[in-house]
């Protein structure tokens, strides 16, 4: 990559390249203008072509063609490489493309902003888009915010945007690639058909996906989105960040909310430096991004609904690994690093999301966010509040957990003063605090509380061979408790007996859960190593899905499941028989087919009642 900066750097005409955004007059070798960086009235600010630099002698901003694009666009180091290569049509050697890729992507771009078009016009269809309009207008979304946001409407035609493109000279082929098109056993057809359209750029502003939201209840899913694509990585991409990065780099603080219409709403309100994670949790590659910026402070919004009330913590847990990759977690103790501090959360008041907060009460969300607490804050917080700090054992579990937080904190300083804050908390010698919290930092990673890696270590520190047999057992099992090793306070909501699990250990697992014998420090080792295990396997779920629901389902598919399988064994056994056992077998096969019966009822009628929930939702 150096050799990249340099090829770039030389072929690109500074003076040039600042010229069309400050006017500049040749003094002597030199170019002279105001600088753009400060109010001033004698030029003070120059560009030198010779050192291909520049500098303002005033404010003392100075840099090369590559600082000018960071500081005057916003972008990143690796943002002002690209972009500087493509304007001197240079290929970096880090990205090598043959002449037939690079055409694939430039026609892939072309179809994209083709798309973009049809959309927007979509909405503006005295027929097409009436529906659509309105529900914007419901939502309190301004022409300005539409037209910035470049939202539009795909009209409810199966082949409505593929005759378009065809007409435009793309092909089917093409249209399928860039997530926009569905192939179907008829050939393909519109993907976003009868959705609001929300366009999803990258950081330079160019359209690489979409986003569907449905606007009649039938359509299955609420949202649907481009899939990945050669131009687009949904794990990789921060929605608006390109509308957000100079108000973001402005107030050094990145906003992160969970939708499209979290993102709207609080930037037609006025607060611009907020960019939604597009309903999943922060990735790595996402908060690599705002990491690259640089910022004083990235605050994660959670949504004050039930499920983002009950999943605050847990998430909260989860944005760990990322700064620990990030703070010199190898070598702890180094000071100067900011750890957890980068990274605030605020949970919003209840039953409200940014959405909501961002139209009716802006400046108790502006509020919010100056107030966040910073991420460990939050976690010890949450921890305190479910901590019998009255008790000697509540105490200690508190301690316990605090402790091993404050062990995988890189930053010596921080560490000392929430040491004398737990101190403090729970009357404990901060001396002896301190060996606690010492002792954690010495010790090998421990299974994590619900199935989470242990703090430090990453995902895969746990495919030992406890996880390797772990991946034979059956996969509809592994589920069932992989989740519920994450979300062990949804146990009540399982309808499943250790007969209905083949694994010994799971059925060891199930029952120590059963039991209440929580927090996950409590299990025997060899429950431990099942759980750690299990940590492997624990699936994403989305933003929008409630843990407990998909516990609940997916155990009542896997006891459906045991219980066939047991009737058919046992109606097998049956006809088999052909002495005095009849009568108990035929008890045992009625007695089975009930309780099958039984389970597919719960499963039917969940099934209608999240249709209309759905439905509701939807409306």
């Amino acid at each position: 990559m150096p050799g990249d900066f340099d090829t770039v750097k030389e072929r690109i005409d500074i003076v040039a390249l600042i010229g069309e955004r400050v006017p500049l007059k040749k003094a002597g070798r030199v170019y002279k203008g105001l600088c753009p960086f400060h109010v001033e009235k004698t030029p003070s600010f120059q560009v030198d072509p010779e050192r291909r630099n520049f500098h303002c002698f005033s404010c003392d901003e100075k840099g090369d063609v590559f600082t000018w694009l960071e500081k005057w666009e916003n972008l990143t180091p690796a943002e002002a490489l690209r972009t500087l290569a493509d304007r001197a049509g240079i290929e970096l050697t880090s990205s090598r493309r043959t002449p037939e890729d690079k055409e694939r992507e430039d026609r892939l771009r072309k179809l994209m902003d083709t798309a973009l078009f049809y959309f927007t016009q979509g909405l503006r269809h005295p027929q097409h888009g009436k529906a659509a309009s309105e529900y914007l207008a419901g939502r309190g979304i301004t022409a300005a915010t539409i037209e910035k946001f470049a939202l539009g409407y795909a009209p409810d035609l199966w082949d409505g945007l593929l005759s378009y493109l065809k007409k435009k000279g793309f092909t089917e082929e093409e249209g399928i690639t860039a997530g926009v098109l569905r192939a179907g056993e008829r050939g393909a057809y519109d993907w976003f058909r009868g959705r609001l359209i929300v366009p999803i750029r990258d950081s330079r502003g160019r359209v690489i996906a979409f986003g569907g939201r449905a606007m009649q209840p039938d359509q299955p899913g609420k949202y649907v989105n481009s899939p990945n694509t050669p131009l687009f990585n949904k794990s990789a991409t921060l929605y608006g960040l390109d509308l957000a990065k100079a108000a973001i780099r402005r107030d050094d603080v990145a906003v992160i909310v969970e939708g499209y219409f979290d993102t709207i709403a609080s930037h037609q309100a006025g607060i611009t430096n907020v960019v939604a994670s597009m309903g999943t949790a922060l990735t790595q590659e996402q908060y690599v991004v705002l990491q690259d910026m640089k910022l004083e402070r990235i605050v994660v919004a959670f949504d004050g609904d039930a499920a983002g009330q009950r999943s605050a913590e847990r998430r909260g847990r989860d944005l760990l690994p990322l700064l620990q990759r990030h703070s010199g977690r190898a070598g702890a103790g180094q000071v100067g690093t900011r750890g957890y501090g980068t990274l605030y959360v605020t949970v919003l008041p209840e039953a409200m999301d940014p959405d909501d907060l961002a139209r009716r009460e802006p400046a108790k969300l502006k509020a919010l966010i100056a107030d966040a607490s910073s991420l460990l804050d939050f976690l010890i917080g949450k921890i305190r509040e479910r901590s019998r700090l009255d008790q000697s054992e509540g105490r200690l579990r508190y301690l316990d957990e605090v402790a091993a937080l404050l062990a995988a904190e890189p930053d010596p300083v921080r560490r000392e003063v929430y040491l004398s804050n737990v101190a403090s908390d729970t009357g404990v010698d901060p001396a002896l605090v301190r060996k606690r919290v010492e002792a954690a930092l010495l010790a090998p990673p421990r299974q994590a509380p619900a199935g989470r890696p242990a703090f430090g270590t990453d995902q895969e520190t746990y495919d030992e061979p406890a996880a390797v047999e772990m991946k034979q057992t059956p996969l509809s099992e592994r589920y069932v408790m992989a989740l519920l090793t994450r979300f062990p306070e949804e146990i009540a909501r399982v309808d499943l007996v250790p007969d209905d699990l083949e694994t010994p250990e799971l059925r060891d697992l199930l029952n120590h859960l059963r039991s209440g014998k929580r927090p996950f420090s409590d299990l025997p080792a060899h429950l431990a190593a099942t759980a750690a295990a299990l940590g492997a396997f624990v699936p994403e779920l989305g933003d929008e899905t409630d843990p407990g629901q998909a516990i609940e389902i997916a155990a009542q598919r896997l006891r459906e499941q045991r219980l066939r399988d047991r009737l058919g064994e046992a109606r097998a056994k049956l006809a088999r028989t052909k002495d005095g056992d009849v009568d108990a077998l035929g008890q045992e096969v009625a007695r089975l087919a009930n309780d099958l019966a039984a389970v597919m009822a719960r499963v039917e009628r969940r099934t209608v009642l999240q249709g209309e929930s759905d439905r509701r939702e939807a409306e």
